[in-house]
């Protein structure tokens, strides 16, 4: 049994449109037969790890997200509205803040900023009526239960209601009520997916991220922005513990991607890409030796006994 060969688990964060570098990451490893035996994804996680585990072919899956991301169901969601402009001018400075004060008054009255309709047909058009038992990988994705503060893990059922309770940011998507549950992005309290893909049986878990570090804070003039930056900083550091718990981490390094960015496609695939290759020669050793993570921790990019 020692020598038994490790089933790899890979766990793919949340991160908006960071996360289309996961592509360019599974990319790599496929092409270097480097093999993934299970999958868990959080929130953009869950979308692209969805994707690979129904079809893992990843030439099938760049062209089907770049056909849905060009898409008028895409179009539709308006991310755009969510990003403020560079502040160069006094024009700017004015229509961010008014673009904010609408956005806060639409959120006191309004159960999302993005009606539920729209994201429906979105996640319809990706995954169809497949189910879990449609994929070709073990693939989990986690949410969180407004209810009883409890994550949730997605094992069986429709996709595309796992990934969109996985993806409901709170106040931008609806959440999605479900068995007298009141879903959200798992992002909340599991960006990092790890405990997922332990529970699908992994014996070694990859952790794909895209930092430990803060984001720059901008501009703290308003309580709200101080609410907000109190609320980041307190996931952040619970995602440091959870990530703690993979035996390898991947970060990659999407530079100041906004999370609606999703315009930068090619761009955040090449950063998945340059991450997989930084990490190629660990990567190829954890998944050919037979070494079980009890003897054996590949945190930080080095072997530990």
């Amino acid at each position: 049994m020692l020598f038994k060969k490790p089933r790899i688990g890979i766990a793919l964060a949340g991160g908006g449109a960071k996360g289309l570098a996961q592509i360019g990451f599974l990319e790599i490893l496929e092409k270097n037969e480097i093999p993934i035996d299970i999958i868990s994804g959080t929130s953009i996680g869950a979308v692209i790890g969805a994707a690979y585990a129904l079809e893992p072919d990843i030439e099938k899956l760049k062209a089907t997200l770049r056909i849905l991301l060009e898409s008028d169901v895409f179009r539709d969601l308006k991310l755009d509205k969510f990003k403020s402009v560079e502040e160069d001018s006094w024009f700017d400075r004015i229509r961010n803040r008014l673009r904010i004060s609408l956005t806060f008054a639409e959120a006191a009255t309004r159960p999302s900023l993005v009606p539920e309709i729209q994201v429906i047909r979105l996640f319809d058009e990706l995954f169809g009526e497949k189910t879990f038992e449609d994929t070709e990988l073990p693939f989990a994705a986690v949410a969180l239960d407004l209810t009883s503060g409890k994550d949730v893990l997605f094992r069986e059922g429709l996709i595309k209601d796992a990934v969109r309770a996985s993806t409901a940011i709170p106040g931008i998507f609806p959440p999605v009520k479900m068995d007298g549950k009141m879903l959200v992005d798992g992002g909340v309290t599991a960006n990092a997916p790890v405990t997922a893909a332990e529970e699908l049986g992994a014996d070694i878990i990859i952790g794909v991220i895209f930092g430990y570090e803060p984001p720059p804070p901008g501009k703290l003039e308003s309580s709200m922005s101080v609410i907000l930056r109190g609320d980041e900083l307190a996931k952040l550091k619970l995602f440091r513990m959870l990530i703690e718990k993979a035996d390898y981490v991947v970060e990659i390094d999407a530079g100041n991607t906004h999370w609606t960015d999703f315009g930068m496609y090619e761009e955040c695939v090449e950063r998945g890409k340059e991450a997989a290759i930084r990490h190629l020669d660990r990567l190829k050793r954890i998944s050919s030796g037979g070494l079980f993570r009890r003897w054996f921790s590949f945190k930080d990019g080095s072997l530990k006994g």
